[in-house]
């Protein structure tokens, strides 16, 4: 029997990476697109290829993606960001495939995504956990964790992203991160719903 996939998104600074800790604290296995996309772009020779192709020789220092010149490039310009999406999501997606198979033995696997919906890849998930967070409350986040971001570039991903009210028709499962109420006790209530014994 192939394992259960779950999917947990929400935007940047909603708390993703919290709730993907809580699940692998609970023993379950995590994929995380963001940490794999990025390993993926230093990595694997023909995507390097294929984004220096598009960006030029100055996308890498040192054979790293230097991610504060790509965003540059990306952040007013929406045929760079297709094009840059073009080549990653699939690569992603691949290689999330390749680790499934890997870990088949399980009953349930963990994907974390920031671009579930956007890339398409929740359509082959079989649930979906949606973390919401006031606007306020996630800039304030992000700005303590990414020293090098600025309120209006967080603003502008915020912007680029799916917007929660849209999300919220396409998830399962709604968890508030606005610690109104402790996150822990909601994660783990929520996951026994989603697991199977």
């Amino acid at each position: 029997m192939k394992p259960k996939l779950i999917g947990i998104t929400g935007g940047i600074g909603a708390g993703k990476s919290t709730v993907s800790k809580i699940c692998k604290h609970l023993g379950f296995k995590v994929y995380n697109s963001d940490d794999r996309a990025k390993e993926i772009v230093s990595e694997d020779s023909n995507i390097k290829k294929r984004i220096i192709s598009f960006f030029g020789n100055n996308v890498y220092k040192n054979g790293v993606l230097d991610r504060k010149f790509l965003s540059n490039k990306i952040f007013n310009d929406k045929s760079s960001l297709q094009n840059i999406n073009s080549i990653i999501h699939p690569a992603v997606k691949k290689d999330f495939n390749n680790w499934v198979i890997n870990n088949s033995n399980e009953k349930v696997l963990f994907k974390e995504s920031a671009l579930l919906f956007e890339s398409g890849a929740y359509k082959e998930l079989d649930k979906i956990i949606l973390i919401v967070s006031d606007k306020n409350l996630r800039i304030s986040r992000v700005l303590k964790r990414d020293k090098i971001r600025s309120k209006k570039e967080i603003e502008s991903i915020i912007d680029k992203q799916i917007n929660e009210v849209d999300a919220i028709k396409y998830a399962d499962i709604v968890i508030d991160n606005n610690h109104k109420k402790m996150l822990l006790p909601s994660v783990i209530r929520q996951i026994e719903k989603l697991t199977p014994e």
